[in-house]
């Protein structure tokens, strides 16, 4: 029986059973009710929505001294990553003045929410503040702020159930979810292809496109799409181009997102062109972090300099391109790719992506051996 979970595009599997749970917020309760029962205090259980709502409902139960639930609500999450910052969503539903304040929380990983919320309690004029939290990921927490109460350390994944979701769903399961990795099997993927003038990239580029059906990404091609269909972001390229500057690459990136978001079905995506610099690299991480995504690999076919030279030539004359026989072009073409490529392979590489394919060889040949690294 395949005990996976579907919510949204992802799926989940078993992680922490309910039982596991259940001693680890009893284990809690022992230690606040230690610290509390016999203090003469009426503290405020302070419940972080909504996640903790499940926690500190079990919590509640088990406490043996007087106390008055509150609420507030932040975030610091998007999808499956923490934003790292917060704002107030909903007020305190108390005065806290004075008051000894127990923060209930799903779950510490950076613990930037939390540290700003104890800055905000503390604005507040609370009298003293503990933090009690259902999960820790101990990996990625490196505030100086002590965590009073933590239910149980996890790893640094992202897990879900027992009042954690994702994207609002899977906070009603009793058990706690982590990712399913096999999924990933199947995930979008997103692979950018280099090679110099006359490698043949354009060649193995629709072959690519041909037996794994990803969308090929020109950014040429875009460029000209939006003008000709008149959106915003092409109307910006044209008055740009007219005005003859650069396109900036925010707009690049813009209408990259949009041919990412236009086209959902498709098993993953080829950039062809792009990215040129390092900057653009940078910001094109950045945008499909937004899809809780990231660059699969950059395929680069490697040919010779000498045989370039060739290759352009021989082009040349098949297209009847005069200009791309002289040395004085061809050089200074190779210059440019080496100059504004190198950097951006360098920066891929310190991520472990690069994948370097000898372009020398059949057509076939060559696109047996991407398809192998792919």
């Amino acid at each position: 029986m395949d005990k996976r979970v579907k919510l949204h595009d992802k799926y989940f599997v078993p992680y922490i059973p309910h039982k596991d749970l259940i001693k680890a917020v009893d284990e809690v309760a022992a230690k606040v009710n230690a610290d509390y029962k016999d203090s003469g205090k009426v503290p405020v259980v302070l419940c972080v929505l909504s996640g903790s709502i499940v926690f500190c409902g079990y919590l509640l139960t088990r406490l043996e001294f007087p106390c008055e639930l509150a609420a507030i609500k932040v975030t610091s999450y998007e999808g499956t990553r923490s934003t790292g910052n917060i704002k107030e969503v909903l007020g305190l539903t108390t005065d806290v003045d004075g008051r000894d304040v127990i923060i209930v929380e799903d779950i510490v990983d950076t613990g930037s929410t939390i540290v700003k919320l104890c800055e905000h309690l503390a604005f507040r004029g609370a009298a003293s503040i503990k933090i009690c939290t259902m999960f820790l990921k101990p990996e990625v927490y490196h505030k100086d702020r002590k965590l009073d109460y933590v239910g149980m350390e996890v790893a640094n994944k992202f897990i879900v159930g027992f009042g954690l979701d994702y994207d609002q769903l899977g906070r009603n399961f009793s058990d706690i979810y982590i990712l399913d990795k096999n999924q990933f099997e199947d995930t979008m993927k997103y692979y950018i292809l280099f090679g110099p003038p006359g490698a043949g990239k354009g060649t193995q580029a629709k072959l690519l496109v041909e037996k794994f059906g990803f969308h090929h990404v020109s950014t040429g091609d875009l460029l000209r799409k939006e003008m000709a269909a008149g959106t915003p972001l092409g109307l910006k390229a044209k008055s740009l181009i007219e005005q003859g500057s650069l396109v900036p690459d925010l707009v690049v990136i813009g209408m990259i997102k949009s041919e990412i978001e236009n086209n959902p079905s498709v098993p993953g995506f080829l950039f062809d062109g792009f990215p040129r610099t390092t900057e653009q690299a940078a910001a094109l991480d950045e945008m499909l972090k937004g899809f809780d995504q990231s660059v699969t690999a950059v395929l680069s076919i490697s040919i010779s300099d000498e045989m370039v030279k060739e290759r352009i030539r021989h082009r040349a004359l098949l297209e009847n391109r005069p200009d791309d026989t002289k040395d004085e072009v061809i050089a200074n073409r190779i210059k440019t790719y080496h100059d504004k490529t190198e950097p951006v392979i360098d920066f891929y590489k310190a991520q472990g992506k690069y994948r370097e394919i000898d372009g020398v060889g059949t057509i076939e040949e060559i696109f047996k051996k991407v398809c192998d690294i792919m």
